[in-house]
């Protein structure tokens, strides 16, 4: 069969070329109206043998020239982090934040839910957080009365001379008393913090025992813990005062008011958000408690 050389592509090609199919080796002609076409297919193909290769070549330099230098930069991302860390665990950079409730409270129930347990989720790490519970001092020295097992039953008798009246009756007392005896067993926030949470969601039944119990459950408190220091001769009843004097000491008279670096930071009052100078979201918490926090560490706190 006769061939010619292709000057344009450089390629041998025949007047009619013939391609085998494997299944029935039958041949198929391409004619030669299509030989520009097939031409075509073929340059395409050569022009792949170098470009891939190349492609691949450049990849290669590429993913080394990074491999190269990113020890550098890993080693100042992890001491960067290391850095943060120890910062993070100096207890003196802490910012104070505080917020004081009544437990049967609606206004403190939305203060928790909107604002206080969601920056708590991001500066935790930041700040030194404390519950404190808003109530009526009586000042005469107070005798505890004792308290009935909330394994049993719910009933607490608080009168004028007891040393402390709460504004939504004695049951609030009763619940002010349930999460105070859970901050005291279990310092840290997020599981006392969670508790009282999960009592005010459901605030109205304050100081049900299947509330209690159901609360303690989910947030890993233990409800035998939780029983006997609620019902635990004057253990109770001396949280309940100490932490409402330490309302009264700071000057607080709403529930729910959030201080933070020992200043009133926003009030909850009425269904509103008030005295809130620096904003009432989280992020504007959250940054306020950050630029805190920088600034003790730029002072050498």
């Amino acid at each position: 069969m006769d061939h010619k050389a292709d000057e344009k592509y450089g390629l041998l090609v025949n007047e009619s070329v013939e391609v085998q199919d494997a299944p029935d080796s039958e041949y198929y002609s391409i004619p030669s109206s299509h030989r520009q076409s097939y031409q075509g297919s073929l340059t395409i193909r050569r022009l792949a043998y170098y470009v891939i290769p190349s492609c691949a070549l450049l990849l290669l330099l590429r993913a080394s020239y990074s491999s190269f230098f990113r020890p550098s930069c890993t080693y100042r991302v992890e001491a960067d982090e290391h850095f943060l860390q120890s910062i993070a665990a100096n207890d003196s950079l802490r910012v104070p934040l505080e917020a004081h409730i009544m437990s049967k409270c609606p206004d403190s129930k939305d203060c928790l839910r909107d604002l206080v347990v969601p920056a708590m989720e991001e500066v935790y790490d930041k700040v030194d957080f404390k519950l404190s519970y808003i109530g009526t001092y009586v000042i005469s020295p107070p005798t505890a009365p004792m308290i009935p097992s909330i394994l049993t039953q719910i009933s607490f008798s608080i009168d004028s001379d007891d040393g402390v009246t709460c504004r939504h009756g004695q049951s609030e007392c009763l619940g002010n008393i349930l999460e105070l005896c859970a901050a005291d067993l279990y310092s840290d926030p997020k599981i006392y913090l969670g508790f009282t949470m999960c009592m005010t969601q459901k605030y109205e039944d304050i100081p049900s025992r299947d509330l209690a119990h159901d609360c303690a459950l989910e947030h890993g408190v233990d409800f035998d813990k939780l029983n006997d220091c609620v019902s635990e001769e004057g253990k109770g009843m001396d949280l309940l005062e100490a932490s409402v004097q330490r309302s009264i000491d700071k000057g607080v008279k709403y529930s729910c008011t959030v201080r933070l670096n020992e200043t009133v930071r926003c009030i909850r009052d009425g269904g509103e958000w008030k005295d809130c100078d620096g904003g009432s979201s989280v992020q504007d918490l959250v940054k306020d408690v950050e630029n805190m926090y920088k600034a003790n560490y730029m002072r050498g706190v």
